[in-house]
């Protein structure tokens, strides 16, 4: 009886529960980012010539699913010459005075080449009290160095 139960159950806690967000989507908050095609899909990086932060800016709408166990960065970083940071901030909306924007994981690059990167943290969004954004940084110190963004997520991993 207990196996069909189990079997008949629908599968609520079943699967993992995700936000992704393609960085080139995003607003980019200058002109010197490129957004470039490649095998692993469309990426983000420093435009030929820049030097300056690429800075990009994600919406996080947690209305239908708001618990995070997990953040994690898709990212190439193969250059001890930059690096990409990705980090998940939130803003108290109450009346009449908003809060400060508050740092609530961050997650960045390691010099090595692969493309995940991840943060394990708890995050239980309140959307009637908080707006929530992610901001991505690719950082670089030598022109030729190339780090590459791809997309941010926040999971609930089970």
């Amino acid at each position: 009886v207990v196996l069909l139960l189990a079997l008949a159950a629908p599968s609520v806690y079943a699967a993992d529960f995700s936000l992704q967000y393609l960085a080139a989507a995003c607003p980019v908050a200058s002109n010197n980012a490129k957004v470039v095609e490649t095998a692993f899909g469309p990426g983000v990086q420093h435009r030929d010539g820049k030097g300056s932060d690429v800075v990009i800016h994600c919406s996080v709408n947690p209305d239908n699913v708001n618990y995070f166990l997990w953040f994690q960065l898709i990212a190439e970083d193969n250059t001890p010459n930059g690096y990409a940071t990705a980090t998940i901030w939130r803003a108290n909306t109450d009346e009449p005075a908003p809060g400060p924007a508050e740092q609530l994981a961050q997650v960045t690059t390691t010099d090595a080449p692969g493309v995940a990167f991840n943060n394990e943290f708890e995050l239980t969004a309140d959307p009637d009290h908080y707006v929530y954004w992610i901001e991505i940084r690719i950082v670089r110190t030598s022109r030729d160095a190339l780090v590459r963004v791809y997309s941010v997520t926040l999971k609930d991993v089970l």
